[in-house]
């Protein structure tokens, strides 16, 4: 049986991406929320920092994407973390970036 959520250890993974939005900031928010303790706040161990890709304003042509290549490349990078994560039993909180983070955590839960 899957332990409940209070019972497993919080194990934090950053994934600054700023790919499918711009250059806005948002990418720092992992550093500044753990250099502003938040890991001791709740307990969690950091597992690691899943650096983006480079960032291009060109948008695709066909699709109109911001970085659809680079997401694509990145997200199992992310997938890959997280897994690790959820295979030690613990429960992954994603610090990013933007919302194509989610594109990661998305491909580590189908793997399982």
């Amino acid at each position: 049986m899957t332990p409940h959520l209070t019972e497993r250890r919080l194990a934090i993974v950053e994934a600054p991406s700023i790919l499918g939005l711009k250059p806005t900031g948002v990418d720092r928010l992992p550093q500044a929320l753990l250099e502003n303790g938040l890991a001791d706040r709740v307990g969690a161990r950091h597992a690691g920092r899943v650096e983006p890709l480079p960032y291009s304003d060109e948008r695709d042509a066909a699709t109109g994407t911001l970085n659809a290549r680079a997401i694509a490349d990145w997200s199992p990078r992310l997938a890959n973390a997280i897994g690790r994560v959820l295979d030690a039993g613990e429960f992954p909180l994603v610090l990013g970036g933007d919302c194509s983070i989610l594109l990661g955590a998305m491909l580590a839960l189908v793997d399982r």
